[in-house]
C-alpha cells in the first residue's frame, strides 16, 4: 500500500506518460498535487525513486529536477485495484453498524424483559 503522496505521484504519472516515456519536471509534479499534499522536490523525487524501486514506474533518467518516466503495468493497474478497494470499504463501512445497532436492540429488550418477568415472579 502506498502513502497518499506515493499515490498521487504515481497517480499523476500515469495520467502524463499513459505507459509512454514522458519527460517532467519536478515543478510540474508538485503543481498537480492537490492542496493538501505539497511538498518539496525532495519528496517528490524520494516518491518517484520509491515507485521505481517498487516497479510502479521506470525512471530513465534523472537530473536536475528533469525526469523521463514511463507507468509500468503494475503502477497504472494500482490505482485501478485502490479505486476498488475504496468503493468495497465505503459499502462495507456503511452497513457496518447495522448488525451491531440489532444486537444491542434485541439485547436490552431480552434484559430488560428478563428483568420484568422477575420482578413479576418474586413479588
Amino acid at each position: 500500500m502506498l502513502d497518499k503522496l506515493t499515490a498521487a505521484v504515481l497517480g499523476t504519472v500515469n495520467a502524463a506518460s499513459g505507459g509512454a516515456y514522458k519527460v517532467m519536471e519536478t515543478a510540474e509534479l508538485i503543481e498537480s498535487l492537490p492542496p493538501k499534499l505539497k511538498t518539496d522536490a525532495a519528496g517528490v523525487e524520494n516518491a518517484l525513486r520509491y515507485l521505481s524501486e517498487r516497479g510502479y514506474i521506470d525512471i530513465r533518467y534523472f537530473d536536475r529536477g528533469t525526469c523521463c518516466v514511463c507507468s509500468l503495468p503494475k503502477g497504472r493497474t494500482y490505482e485501478e485495484s485502490a479505486e476498488a478497494g475504496r468503493a468495497r470499504a465505503e459499502k462495507r463501512g456503511k452497513l457496518r453498524w447495522l448488525p451491531a445497532f440489532f444486537g444491542a436492540f434485541f439485547g436490552a429488550f431480552a434484559g430488560g424483559s428478563l428483568a420484568a418477568l422477575l420482578f413479576l415472579l418474586l413479588h
